[in-house]
């Protein structure tokens, strides 16, 4: 584009020179031009466009606990280097927090372990208490059989004493036995609640029947003396009543320890209020290790968008500043909607900075265009420098001129010499001694010259003084 701007103005003062020149062009002599003849040579292709200086690295930094800024006197435009202090919290509520999770995680430690061990000891005295419960268990069976055994040679000696009052007390004894049947059922912590209460009532009732039984005995006579089987009778029934009493105060026990010992749920709960606190505690404890370390710079920049003050409270997560890398830069330059397609990764590029010039290489296309102040459509095209120094400044304006393609040994033209129109490219060359117009198909341009890729050979004489169509088929001769 910037060698047809070249040809619209050498078109122009070509015009000029017709109009100005008419004596001389209008001559039957031969015109007299220079010239140069079409050699080969390296040619370099470049854009030159203009932008400023960014950072290619950037760190902002965020607050890593809630607490008040100690020390922070960093400004907005200060250089800072790598492994500098710049935030210091104050501590004073962290380490308050971190001896206060302390005392709790050991209590709730302490309350777990004595837990455990009241829980060990409950579940020995349940175990000693079930084991003496099998052997009363026995007992009563052998207690029971006996009683039974009493009952059956009372009921055969009946008739040998005879009268009513001995079947009385059959009636009496057998409701005994089953009173202290339905007692013991009552008391056996292997029946359900509900069961146990239905043997309670129904031993009631039987103590209502045998004091029944026991008024109507008082009311008959006295028949002499009891036979020896009654006494044995009552002392095997006084036994296993004893019995049925101790076995009872037993599962009483048993029932008791059972319920306050604690289960294996309860005991798992204190377990992980245990660890809650022990974790709640570490949780401080890394919050003060954080606070103690406060703000560090992880890079060599400069320091913007600054958010927070000295004695400021932040909160863990908000941003506080931003440090941009001063050692890893790129500029940031803008190329027209005409050169887009000859950019490229990786093409080398040089930077002038207030008179310095810096090597680099395109790194990075932007694949969203920006507008101008002439709402012209831009390409934002990153060069990264290769060896920044002190000199450079973020935000410096630049020029940059980045080499699109470069070839040897290429046939070249001068760009004084080239033309276009809507036929395309073309130069004024001499044949045989007169002017002749070439269209050519070009590859590469420079500041000075074009490569032409096809319709120039190496050799021929190309005209590089203002030219017009109508010269064309003019004897000429060389200056």
């Amino acid at each position: 584009m910037k060698r047809r701007k070249v040809y619209q103005i050498l078109g122009a003062v070509a015009v000029c020179a017709v109009i100005a020149g008419t004596t001389a062009f209008g001559s039957s002599s031969p015109l007299k031009v220079n010239v140069q003849e079409i050699g080969t040579g390296s040619i370099i292709q470049t854009i030159e466009a203009e932008g400023h200086i960014e950072s290619e690295e950037e760190q902002t930094y965020y607050a890593s606990v809630t607490a008040p800024i100690a020390v922070f006197d960093a400004k907005a435009g200060d250089l800072v280097q790598e492994g500098t202090l710049l935030v210091t919290y104050d501590t004073e509520d962290f380490d308050r927090n971190v001896e206060q999770a302390r005392i709790q995680a050991n209590a709730l430690a302490s309350g777990y372990r004595g837990s455990v061990a009241q829980a060990d000891e409950m579940q020995a005295a349940y175990n000693d208490a079930a084991a003496l419960e099998a052997v009363y268990q026995e007992a009563y069976q052998a207690a029971l059989t006996n009683v039974n055994d009493l009952k059956y040679n009372i009921e055969v000696v009946a008739d040998a004493v005879g009268d009513k009052n001995k079947a009385l007390e059959i009636r009496m004894a057998d409701l005994r036995v089953q009173i202290a049947a339905k007692n013991a059922a009552a008391a056996d912590d292997s029946y359900e609640p509900d069961e146990r209460n239905d043997f309670q009532v129904e031993a009631a009732q039987l103590q209502i029947e045998l004091a029944r039984l026991q008024k109507e005995q008082l009311a008959l006579q006295d028949v002499g003396a009891e036979p020896i089987e009654n006494r044995y009778f009552d002392e095997a029934e006084m036994f296993l009543n004893e019995i049925a009493a101790q076995r009872s105060m037993l599962q009483q026990e048993m029932l008791s320890t059972k319920h306050t010992a604690m289960n294996a749920a309860q005991l798992e709960q204190l377990a992980q209020n245990a660890r809650l606190a022990s974790t709640t505690l570490a949780w401080n404890e890394q919050d003060a290790e954080k606070a103690r370390e406060g703000v560090t710079a992880e890079i060599t920049g400069v320091i913007t968008n600054v958010m927070v003050a000295e004695g400021a409270v932040v909160a863990k997560g908000s941003p506080m500043f931003t440090i941009k890398d001063t050692e890893n830069v790129k500029a940031v330059v803008d190329v027209t909607s005409y050169e887009m397609a000859e950019v490229e990764l990786g093409q080398k590029a040089s930077v002038g900075i207030g008179g310095t010039v810096y090597e680099g290489k395109v790194s990075r296309i932007r694949m969203e265009t920006v507008t101008d102040s002439q709402n012209n459509a831009k390409l934002q095209v990153e060069i990264h420098i290769d060896k920044p120094d002190g000199k450079i400044y973020l935000g410096t304006d630049v020029d940059a001129v980045i080499e699109t393609g470069k070839k040897e040994q290429s046939i070249l033209i001068p760009n004084g010499a080239l033309y276009a129109d809507d036929d395309g490219d073309y130069c004024y060359v001499i044949e045989n001694d007169v002017v002749a117009k070439r269209y050519v198909t070009c590859g590469l341009n420079s500041g000075s010259d074009t490569e032409v890729v096809e319709g120039l050979h190496v050799g021929e004489q190309v005209i590089t003084d203002a030219m017009t169509d109508e010269r064309v088929g003019k004897k000429v001769t060389v200056k």
